[in-house]
C-alpha cells in the first residue's frame, strides 16, 4: 500500500530553520545536499511508514485517530553528523481506522540537540498541527 504524505506549515518552517542552521555550519553546496536527502527520506514514507520508525505517545495522536511517530535522518553522508541530523514526527491516518486513505502527516521536523526535540521525544511539547 501506498500512502500519501502531507507536511503541516510548521514541519516546513522547521525545515527552513533546520536548512539555515545546515547552511551556517557546513555551506551551501552541502544544505542543497542535505535538503534533497531529507525530501528523499520524507517522501520515502509513503511507500514504507512502518518499521523503520517507533511510535511516540503525543498526546493529540489519540484524539487524531492517528500513531504518531518519529524517524532520525542522519544527513546526506554515509557517517551520522549530529550537528545535521534530525527527527522527523509524523501521524499515520491508517485507512483500517476510519479513514478513505492512508495518510502520513508530517508534523515537525526538529534537529536532534535541540530543547524541541527533547520536549516532543518526552511528550511535553504542545506546538503540533492541525491533522
Amino acid at each position: 500500500m501506498t500512502w500519501v504524505v502531507l507536511r503541516t506549515e510548521r514541519a516546513e518552517i522547521d525545515i527552513d530553520q533546520l536548512a539555515s542552521r545546515v547552511a551556517r555550519l557546513r555551506g551551501p553546496e552541502y544544505v542543497g545536499r542535505w535538503d534533497e536527502g531529507l525530501s528523499v527520506a520524507i517522501d520515502s514514507l509513503a511507500d514504507f511508514p512502518g518499521p523503520r520508525s517507533f511510535p511516540r505517545n503525543i498526546e493529540e495522536s489519540e484524539r487524531r485517530r492517528a500513531e504518531v511517530r518519529v524517524r532520525l535522518y542522519n544527513g546526506p553522508d554515509k557517517k551520522p553528523a549530529t550537528s545535521v541530523a534530525c527527527h522527523i514526527f509524523f501521524a499515520l491516518y491508517d485507512p483500517t481506522q476510519g479513514e478513505e486513505t492512508g495518510r502520513v502527516l508530517v508534523l515537525r521536523v526538529i534537529g536532534t540537540r535541540t530543547q524541541a526535540a527533547s520536549d516532543v521525544l518526552k511528550g511535553t511539547d504542545s506546538s503540533n498541527d492541525e491533522p
